[in-house]
């Protein structure tokens, strides 16, 4: 699975390279993220969700009139709220984005996560985290002016994010998020 989704990354980020470079344009996003690490094994006392920044950039290239190709760059904090799950990432999602009119759309696509950042003293669980996060991230848009946008998005993480090699068992998590950003395209 994670082969795939990397391959549909890659090959949606080759698209949005190789589409009229013209009509493209560019932009800056700034919000936060509720997120938290989906798992049978956190005890209860330990699933509180974590408020985050996400911070990123953006390209997008239209396809067509109403599809759009939308690689971004960016850092997100993540984890839960328990500073031993805590961990951050430099993401590259790349939607595929449909406009229903000038001011609404909706975007779904492949996310590829890498690890910069995790909570290196003891906590209650000495989790170590794997470099990478696959994720299937979805959204809705709303162009509040002709350079203002917001988003509301939603990613599901499709890989395990817990190293479980200094666990004993089989230690298991994956990672959820809501993000709610406000951007603006040049």
């Amino acid at each position: 699975m994670k082969k795939i989704l990397l391959r549909i990354t890659f090959f949606l980020f080759f698209l949005s390279i190789c589409v009229n470079a013209q009509e493209s344009s560019y932009g800056v996003r700034l919000g936060a993220n509720l997120s938290s690490i989906s798992s049978d094994d956190i005890t209860d006392d330990l699933e509180d969700s974590r408020f985050g920044i996400v911070v990123g950039f953006l390209a997008e290239f239209p396809v067509s009139e109403k599809i759009n190709i939308q690689p971004e760059f960016q850092y997100s904090a993540q984890g839960n709220d328990d500073e031993s799950l805590r961990v951050d990432y430099l993401q590259l999602p790349i939607f595929l984005k449909y406009n229903f009119n000038d001011r609404f759309n909706i975007h779904i696509g492949p996310q590829v996560g890498l690890k910069i950042w995790e909570w290196e003293q003891d906590g209650v669980i000495e989790a170590d985290f794997n470099t990478f996060d696959f994720a299937a991230v979805a959204g809705l848009g709303v162009n509040l002016t002709e350079n203002f946008f917001a988003d509301l998005r939603y990613g599901f993480g499709l890989s395990n994010i817990i190293d479980d090699e200094n666990i004993p068992g089989d230690f298991e998590g994956n990672s959820r998020n809501i993000q709610l950003s406000f951007g603006y395209k040049l």
